[in-house]
């Protein structure tokens, strides 16, 4: 009887979980707290990535972009050249038409935004998480080369400046948001689908 320990009602009930509110909602503790090491993860990744990127000159890149989807462009029967102008890669069709290719064009931003969110996900495994990554990578290239492509088969196929600016600004978002949030749901649903 001495080193027995009486079992109280408490010992038998279930935990409750601990919640806050937040604006009227109420939010469980322990998924707050997944949810801060996700983006404090996510924020260290991305910066980690931005530093690295940012030793690559981005002329190069906006170069590189530049004559990849005048790559994509030959398929369509368009051709031209690949030059520098104002410290900007230029587009130059055959037509006479010049696309600049400026930094927020290349899609190197929403490309760390994706692979720093898959790099991110705490709980998955790091081979899952590193398989994401690329693939999540390579997605957002192809969809930006196909994004700059389609803006310019728009822009030599009409004079409408305003079909023009209106395609470029929805392709342009759209495309690219929809890039990262599809690639990472459906990374997420495999990576997830795979571990049970």
């Amino acid at each position: 009887m001495f080193g027995k320990k009486k079992q109280g009602k408490s010992e038998l009930k279930p935990e409750k979980k601990q919640s806050a509110s937040f604006l009227g909602i109420r939010i469980d503790n322990v998924e707050a707290a997944k949810t801060g090491r996700f983006l404090v993860f996510f924020i260290i990744v991305y910066l980690a990535l931005a530093i690295l990127v940012s030793f690559i000159p981005q002329l190069e890149i906006e170069k590189a972009v530049a004559g990849g989807t005048l790559g994509i462009l030959r398929v369509f029967g368009i051709t031209g050249s690949v030059s520098v102008a104002e410290e900007a890669a230029l587009i130059t069709l055959s037509n006479g038409a010049r696309i600049q290719i400026s930094w927020l064009c290349t899609g190197i931003t929403e490309l760390l935004v994706l692979v720093s969110a898959i790099l991110a996900s705490i709980g998955i495994a790091w081979k899952k998480r590193i398989i994401g990554a690329a693939a999540g990578a390579l997605a957002a290239i192809a969809f930006n080369f196909f994004r700059i492509a389609a803006t310019i088969l728009m822009i030599v196929s009409t004079t409408d400046l305003g079909i023009v600016e209106f395609t470029h600004n929805i392709l342009f978002r759209v495309f690219l948001f929809a890039t990262i949030a599809v690639s990472y749901i459906a990374w997420f649903q495999w990576a997830v689908r795979e571990k049970r």
